[in-house]
């Protein structure tokens, strides 16, 4: 994959009726410098504590082995060996997904043993993909199936994986004799892509889980997961703050705004107007969104958002700390917030001058101003797994 793709990814599961633990395991995680992302979900026998037990453990067990090794066919081999038969039904107590993407060259690679098949959308439509099937024998049990498939991933493509409460959901209620099925479920995700081909893997995922609890009446019968992966351009957004240590540098900064293809937002009025001067736009005050409580908002043409320099982003970092994500109001922080978290590549530029208009015995309002941002930088990377640069100025 080149570096214009980014990686869009996102879960969400309904607990099975009355159970207060999901029997099913999601996990996610980069590694070699980035370059590989492991997806793997796995749905444990049964529902509550136990099933969650035995899709944790076969989560964990398949993303640690691929970790070290890139045979993905061979570690699920290995697994499915491994893997506690029960002694009634002759199956095995989990089932699972994993898929391994190669985040420079966009090849993807999925094995999957008893879960519904992956589903790979593109431009609205579900693309075939090639399973190779083969049956693992043991000295317990029936034979287990291995089914793993390979493709390369292009800008727009979603991959899909499920367990099988969604599939088999409208069953109990009588709404599905057979269950949902896949067909409908490929038909649906079809449905979803095409009505809004930006929707994000999150809210896709939301989706099919509401149609999943609809089938079943809101009382799923069983524990439901969906996992979704989407390729397609990241979003960039510069962040400019405190002006420049060095009059020199300004033309820097100035240039590096100038080239940023994405969004611009600009924290603080001192380096506002360097850039308004620099690049020749006007600097206008933003009646609209005028508050008579709060200091004024200002516009510059080619950028997104102009605001105060200290209250307002130590505000967007009480909000980052105390949110999961979802939309946390109208006012200038929150809008701030929703531009940081819809951005997938943050680019702070964060000017080094102090404030020589305080003397020695007050706090200096660009260091703290600096420090709330590194604070929201951190955040940003650790808790929304976005891909954040600070460059100093």
């Amino acid at each position: 994959m080149n570096d214009r793709l980014y990686l869009d990814i996102a879960c969400r599961q309904a607990n099975c009726y009355g159970e207060r633990i999901c029997g099913d395991n999601y996990l996610c995680r980069h590694i070699a410098m980035g370059r590989r992302t492991l997806v793997v979900l796995s749905d444990g026998m049964g529902h509550g504590v136990k099933a969650n037990i035995l899709s944790t453990l076969t989560s964990t067990m398949l993303l640690e082995f691929i970790s070290m090794h890139r045979d993905i066919a061979q570690i699920a081999d290995t697994i499915l060996r491994m893997l506690p038969i029960c002694r009634i039904r002759k199956i095995s107590y989990a089932t699972f997904t994993i898929a391994d993407i190669d985040n420079t060259t966009g090849e993807v690679s999925v094995a999957q043993h008893d879960n519904p098949a992956a589903l790979l959308i593109r431009d609205g439509h579900a693309v075939p993909l090639q399973w190779e099937k083969r049956e693992i024998t043991r000295k317990e049990g029936r034979p287990l199936s291995l089914s793993t498939c390979r493709f390369t991933a292009t800008k727009g493509d979603r991959l899909i994986m499920v367990s099988d409460g969604i599939t088999q959901s409208g069953q109990r209620t009588g709404r599905y004799k057979f269950g949902w099925g896949e067909p409908s479920l490929e038909q649906f995700l079809c449905y979803l892509s095409t009505m809004n081909s930006g929707i994000s893997s999150a809210d896709l995922a939301s989706q099919v889980i509401s149609k999943a609890d609809i089938n079943d009446a809101g009382r799923p019968s069983d524990d439901m997961s969906c996992a979704a992966v989407l390729f397609r351009a990241p979003r960039r957004l510069m962040l400019v703050s405190c002006p420049p240590s060095l009059t020199e540098e300004n033309e820097r900064l100035i240039t590096a705004v100038r080239k940023h293809e994405g969004e611009r937002v600009v924290c603080g009025y001192p380096v506002a107007r360097i850039l308004s001067e620099g690049l020749n736009l006007p600097m206008e005050r933003d009646e609209s969104a005028s508050n008579p409580l709060q200091k004024p908002v200002y516009r510059i043409p080619g950028f997104d958002l102009i605001t105060e320099g200290l209250v307002v982003p130590g505000r967007v970092l009480d909000l980052l700390e105390h949110s999961a994500g979802e939309s946390i109001g109208r006012d200038v922080p929150a809008r701030l917030c929703r531009h940081l978290l819809r951005s997938d590549e943050i680019e702070m530029a964060i000017g080094m001058r102090r404030n020589l208009d305080v003397d020695a015995t007050q706090a200096d309002e660009f260091e703290l101003r600096r420090n709330v941002l590194y604070r929201i930088a951190k955040l940003l990377e650790t808790k929304f797994g976005k891909r954040v640069s600070i460059t100093r100025y």
